[in-house]
């Protein structure tokens, strides 16, 4: 059964995630390739003045590209269960609802970190073929908030599209405005490095919000 619930979510989200991914990786090949006109026309060395005296770290046009893949594989995933009447259907399947639905989000959290690791992945080997180690870090943890709001912004969205009361939907959609707008104030590089772990475990705590969803929905709460 486990096996089959995956297979379904898969099928549900093959055509956006793969979107998603072709999306990441051109965000990845765009900042690589504006990284390597400014190496070329006016050299490594530049680079590495810019990272170091004005904390540009290259990356900054991703900035909210993870939440909108995130938000996107989720209305992918969830919205179909509700618009087409699925979740009701799906409820009733031989198989525990928590176990159920933290399955369908498993699918979903590791789709979305397939996509970030690659994207990620593809830019520190680049930035690791001329920048020390160091300089490296530091724009793989500038980026890490970033990829955690996706997961935040995934949590949330899913719990809206399972909420079947419309003014919990608003409830909820302000409370992910609020969720995600700490991910985005970093004054500097690195500036979340210190409270970054507090910061994943509020981002999975989140996910609590679509089993209260599924919760009221299979009670019958409307608004």
């Amino acid at each position: 059964m486990t096996r089959a619930i995956f297979i379904k979510e898969w099928l549900k989200t093959r055509r956006c995630f793969i979107i998603c991914l072709a999306l990441a990786l051109c965000f990845a090949a765009y900042l690589i390739l504006s990284m390597n006109r400014v190496a070329v026309n006016k050299g490594v060395d530049h680079i590495w003045l810019i990272m170091l005296m004005k904390d540009n770290m290259f990356v900054e046009a991703m900035k909210y590209l993870p939440v909108v893949i995130a938000v996107a594989l989720a209305i992918a995933q969830m919205a179909p269960e509700m618009s087409q009447k699925r979740l009701k259907l799906t409820l009733h399947l031989p198989y525990p609802q928590t176990r159920l639905v933290a399955l369908m989000l498993l699918t979903g959290v590791v789709e979305l970190l397939v996509i970030y690791c690659m994207q990620l992945s593809a830019i520190a080997i680049y930035d690791s073929t001329f920048l020390p180690h160091e300089l490296t870090s530091r724009v793989v943890l500038t980026t890490l908030p970033w990829y955690v709001a996706g997961l935040t912004a995934y949590f949330v969205v899913s719990a809206i599209c399972l909420e079947c009361s419309t003014k919990r939907r608003v409830v909820l959609g302000l409370l992910g405005v609020c969720a995600l707008y700490p991910f985005f104030v970093q004054p500097a590089p690195e500036a979340y490095n210190c409270f970054l772990p507090w910061l994943v475990i509020f981002g999975f705590a989140t996910s609590l919000l679509s089993f209260c969803s599924i919760y009221r929905f299979k009670e019958g709460v409307q608004d």
